[in-house]
């Protein structure tokens, strides 16, 4: 994505919107000068609907998550994402983990690492670290989210309605 992005400035595109398999990253506005607004989606494994939505501007988002590939063993789904202190798929893991961050390499890069840490850890290191992330839960039937990073706390992350934000 990073690298499509400089392709797009090459050919003096400075307003865009840019996708691959689930990394966004948006340079510039659109026509009507809003930010470029995007879903993340519902950690649902059957269905995609949107669960929030960010509005980029000049910004990159990343999700992992546990929904869209997995492997069931017996009755148990697991990540595909594998965890390196058992050698194995997570066994236990948030739904999702978004991040938004300046490029799709550091989004994609600390959205996988916060799915391995998980939710509590994951925090406490994305606050370190000055990450900006959407940390989503599985809880009983519904979905608990968790927001952590300096657009949230800021307030330059508005919350327009529940699942809603808007930033950059």
């Amino acid at each position: 994505m990073d690298r499509l992005t400089d392709v797009a400035r090459q050919f003096h595109i400075s307003d865009a919107l840019l996708s691959i398999d689930g990394e966004l990253r948006g340079i510039g506005l659109q026509p009507d000068g809003s930010p470029w607004a995007i879903a993340i989606e519902d950690p649902d494994y059957a269905t995609r609907k949107p669960l929030a939505i960010v509005a980029l501007h000049d910004a990159a988002v990343a999700t992992s998550g546990d929904y869209r590939h997995w492997v069931d063993v017996g009755t148990k789904r697991l990540s595909h994402t594998m965890d390196p202190g058992r050698g194995g798929p997570l066994a236990q893991s948030p739904a999702s983990v978004t991040v938004i961050a300046e490029t799709c390499m550091i989004a994609d890069a600390w959205a996988t690492v916060l799915m391995v840490k998980g939710s509590s850890e994951g925090a406490e290191l994305a606050r370190q670290m000055g990450l900006d992330v959407l940390f989503v839960e599985r809880e009983g039937e519904g979905l608990r989210q968790t927001t952590v990073g300096p657009l949230f706390d800021s307030g330059s992350v508005e919350m327009k309605e529940p699942g809603r934000y808007s930033c950059c």
